[in-house]
């Protein structure tokens, strides 16, 4: 079974690296950039394993991390 991965990081060649890298190794990965973004898309999904950036250009990581935890 696939497990799935949250990415948050506001920089885009790294992020992009990093889901491809994780993508090969099985995971289904959702990534986004920001937190207004990704608090919209938490709220209607779930995921096993979040990787979050904490200071994004937009808002906390920390606060971010509150609501997955939701």
């Amino acid at each position: 079974m696939n497990k799935t991965l949250l990415i948050v990081d506001d920089d885009l060649p790294f992020r992009d690296r990093l889901t491809k890298s994780m993508e090969r190794k099985g995971f289904i990965v959702e990534s986004y950039s920001g937190f207004k973004e990704t608090s919209t898309c938490i709220l209607n999904k779930n995921f096993d394993y979040a990787i979050v950036d904490m200071r994004l250009d937009d808002g906390s990581g920390l606060e971010l991390i509150k609501l997955i935890k939701a």
